[in-house]
């Protein structure tokens, strides 16, 4: 998902460039800057496997959802499983400034297990974010035209993500980054990359602390082949302030 023009970081959607700790610079352009989560909690406890004792979030709905704003998750909690609030744009328990965030939306899963900010939550962190779609742009001429996307196949899906802890504020800040892979052939025409999806049988291997790394490490490069939905959106999304569900409305309609 690329970062979209116009947004809360002023992120763009330029080829991605990798930084010393993994991460991708604000303005570099990543393969996921912009979400919609439009949840409720009837499905989120049916897809995880939850009681409903097991959360009393509230699931205000981002339909243009950007870094550095809180989205809802999933996650290991002991023997069990939690929905929790995480800040995108991971931050690592070592950073001295919270900012370092901004860069962190996206990992790289090829190399997430291997770099500074995101070894260790990739071997014992691991979360799911539960969206609708996601948004992508396409150069088209001088310009870049904003795509709706979402698997064709389910109204949410989970997304890998990784998640920290940052205790070096005044108060604990708990924030997430989103793997990406490379992009299969039903959205190589937009972008070169496409988030990790984690598919329903499989969420349970992806929040495991235990699960093999290796087995780990083959879920994250997988690219989820579709089928997908996806349609041109008016270029209002590209004002982070702009959330509303018409957003996602086909621009020619």
């Amino acid at each position: 998902m690329g970062k979209g023009p116009g947004s809360v970081q002023a992120y763009t959607s330029e080829a991605g460039v990798e930084d010393e700790h993994g991460g991708l610079h604000s303005g570099a352009g990543t393969v996921c800057g912009r979400i919609t989560q439009d949840l409720n909690l009837k499905t989120l406890f049916a897809l995880y496997g939850l009681s409903p004792a097991a959360s009393a979030l509230n699931l205000a709905p981002r339909y243009n959802g950007c870094p550095t704003q809180e989205f809802v998750a999933c996650r290991a909690a002991g023997e069990t499983r939690a929905l929790v609030k995480l800040r995108w744009g991971l931050v690592p328990r070592w950073a001295t400034d919270l900012k370092i965030g901004a860069r962190m939306i996206n990992a790289r899963s090829e190399t997430a297990h291997e770099k500074p900010a995101y070894r260790s939550a990739f071997r014992r962190q691991r979360c799911v974010i539960p969206v609708n779609g996601w948004f992508e742009w396409q150069r088209e001429g001088g310009g870049k035209q904003p795509y709706w996307i979402r698997p064709g196949n389910a109204d949410v899906v989970s997304l890998a993500g990784l998640w920290e802890r940052w205790e070096k504020g005044e108060e604990p800040v708990e924030t997430f980054t989103v793997l990406t892979t490379a992009v299969s052939p039903a959205l190589a025409d937009i972008h070169h990359r496409q988030p990790v999806i984690v598919d329903d049988g499989e969420v349970d291997a992806w929040l495991d602390p235990a699960s093999p790394i290796e087995r780990i490490a083959e879920m994250a490069r997988a690219a989820f082949a579709g089928p997908f939905d996806r349609w041109r959106v008016s270029r209002a999304v590209n004002n982070a302030r702009n959330d509303a569900p018409e957003l996602l409305r086909p621009a020619d309609a």
